[in-house]
């Protein structure tokens, strides 16, 4: 535009040189000349600000409208000037060029019509005004045909100007949306690959991260939390969800920078650590600090809250080369971490992997022993140490597999792990008590329940349940529970306990001596019997500590008023002791090995006492 105005001049200044003098045709068009040049560098230097602030824009902006009227004011002006002083013909020429300048000047700044409105009435009105006022009739026709002409041009110039802010509307409109696509798509990244309660990357981004695995080496780590389900069952949600926070903030500051922490979803967590080569340690090293700083307590609403973590260690590429074999076998070692006692961390060997395989081969065959009924019961008997009579049998499980009798060590906690464990426990229950209802003597059967099972709140009713299909009494089945079970959900413990004795059915505290229980709970449930453990029974005759432990539990249950159980016991002299410490019943090999229901039937039938048992009383007396 300025470059358009200068030449202006220049022609305007050459087509009047000879009429005016040299400071209207020479110096006037210079100095316009050099005001246009100035602006168009002050223009160009402020291209350079790509995103001004508001107070800039606003600046740039009345800058322009006062250049637009200085120079259309200098313009106008000097042709104003020259326009007195030529002839006719160059008084045509000088509207000419003042009012294509003027338009020129207007089509550049149509973008900004104020500016443009200024150029034609500035620079272009006092010419316009002169040829209307100048009485000849071809320049006031002049005059007449620029006055339509300019307002054809404004009319025109405001159109544009208004599709121009449309365009503007419109693109502002468009970025507006681009930029909200951007964060969404930001949000919806965040999303997919970051838990929102801890912030930590999620299972997604670990999976990620492990396909994208280089050349290095790092060490993968499961964490699992223990006893944080009982907190969270206890105290709410809320308060797990601040201690899986505090456990988040916890690994963040173990691992630090060298690292990295997921949250792989409930209360598993999982690690990624590069090492050099022969710095094996250091993966270690960070698992230990895992297990000992997760075992510190944590302080949530006034609360102090105890949990532990399990650790499982894989390395790449030592271990494993592909995402799913290392996340599998870094699984196996926290499965083994968990198995040797929690609150510990195991680095995977391969030996793990065929344990892994073979229990997993037991789980899908108890599942289809399960459907095919080759689970059954076996009974051993209870003994009275002093009369010798047996009382009642203990309801053990038994497995036909590959033509051999299983035992219960080996499925059972392979039970539990995979929820099989109820299921089994009612059908064997089920079983027995079809068995054993209609036995010659009315004897008691007991059957064991373990902690796991207690966090069922329907256990009880299933129980009942049983009992009332078969017409089995409640008062002649014994629930045996462990110690550890008062310790993990006690209320639901009390639940269920509190249903089973209202229908009748007796309750043991099985294992007494080895787990957590205390007076309060012996005194807070409403026990029948204890079952001393048998780790004390057989050793018993080994040495005084023993002895010791025996007597006190015997003293504590009859201050109680409760009969105690002696398990495990093998030897004639190991019973003679128990008989005269003042133990109410025994049980073991001894006495008799798990025996099928026949067996029981014909013995109980010919009210027969177990050899043993009358080999103690002979001994003993009455």
């Amino acid at each position: 535009m300025y470059t358009l105005v200068f030449l202006d001049a220049v022609f305007l200044g050459f087509a009047s040189h000879g009429s005016v003098s040299p400071r209207l045709s020479v110096v006037a068009p210079i100095l316009l000349g050099i005001a246009a040049a100035v602006r168009s560098l002050l223009w160009v230097t402020r291209r350079t600000d790509t995103i001004p602030s508001i107070r800039k824009i606003r600046r740039y902006l009345i800058g322009t409208i006062l250049a637009a009227a200085v120079l259309s004011l200098a313009f106008g002006g000097w042709a104003l000037v020259l326009f007195f002083e030529a002839d006719l013909a160059r008084r045509t020429s000088i509207a000419l060029y003042i009012f294509i300048g003027a338009v020129t000047c207007c089509y550049c700044l149509q973008t900004f019509p104020v500016a443009g409105w200024l150029v034609m009435m500035c620079g272009a009105s006092p010419v316009v005004v002169c040829l209307l006022l100048s009485g000849d009739r071809f320049l006031v026709g002049l005059g007449v045909n620029i006055v339509l002409v300019s307002a054809v041009v404004l009319r025109m110039f405001g159109a544009s100007h208004a599709g121009f802010i449309e365009v503007l509307a419109s693109r502002a409109e468009m970025a507006i949306g681009q930029r909200r696509a951007r964060l969404a798509e930001q949000r919806a990244h965040r999303l997919a690959y970051h838990d929102p309660l801890t912030g930590l990357p999620n299972r997604r981004a670990l999976a990620g991260y492990l396909r994208q695995a280089g050349p290095g080496q790092f060490g993968l780590m499961l964490v699992d939390l223990d006893r944080f389900k009982s907190i969270n069952d206890v105290h709410g949600h809320p308060i797990g969800d601040q201690l899986l926070r505090a456990v988040a903030g916890r690994l963040r500051w173990v691992v630090g920078e060298g690292g990295r922490s997921y949250r792989l979803g409930g209360d598993e967590f999982a690690i990624s650590l590069p090492y050099a080569a022969g710095d094996l340690d250091r993966v270690r090293s960070v698992a230990h600090a895992i297990v000992r700083e997760v075992a510190r307590p944590f302080l949530i609403d006034d609360r102090m809250h105890h949990i532990g973590a399990s650790v499982g260690i894989a390395l790449y590429p030592e271990d494993a080369t592909d995402a799913d074999t290392l996340m599998r076998r870094a699984d196996v070692a926290l499965y083994q971490a968990k198995e040797a006692g929690r609150g510990c961390y195991c680095a995977f060997a391969a030996q793990m992997d065929a344990e892994i395989r073979r229990r997993s081969t037991i789980e899908t065959e108890m599942r289809e022993a399960l459907a095919e009924s080759r689970f059954y019961p076996r009974y051993q008997p209870i003994v009275d140490l002093r009369t010798g009579q047996v009382t009642g049998f203990e309801l053990l499980a038994r497995w036909r597999r590959d033509d051999s009798e299983i035992g219960p060590d080996q499925f059972i906690p392979i039970a539990e792990e995979c929820g099989l464990l109820n299921t089994l426990m009612l059908d064997l229950l089920d079983r027995a008590c079809l068995e054993t209802r209609d036995w010659a003597v009315p004897v008691s059967i007991a059957i064991n329940i373990s902690p796991g099972q207690l966090r069922d709140e329907w256990l009880s009713h299933k129980i009942l349940s049983v009992l009332a299909r078969t017409g089995f009494p409640p008062a002649r089945l014994t629930v045996e529970i462990t110690e550890n079970a008062l310790i993990v959900d006690a209320d639901k413990a009390h639940h269920a306990i509190e249903s089973l004795k209202n229908q009748g059915v007796q309750l043991a505290l099985d294992d007494f001596g080895t787990g957590y229980a205390s007076i309060q709970h012996l005194r807070m449930l409403p026990f029948d019997k204890i079952k001393i453990d048998r780790s004390f029974v057989e050793s018993l005759t080994d040495g005084s500590e023993a002895l010791r432990i025996v007597r006190a539990i015997l003293g504590l249950a009859s201050t109680l008023e409760l009969p105690v159980v002696a398990e495990g016991i093998e030897t004639l002299e190991t019973a003679e002791m128990l008989r005269g410490l003042g133990c109410a019943q025994g049980q073991g090999y001894l006495f008799g090995r798990p025996m099928d229901k026949d067996e029981v039937a014909c013995w109980l039938a010919d009210g027969v006492m177990p050899p043993a048992a009358e080999a103690l009383i002979r001994r003993s007396g009455p």
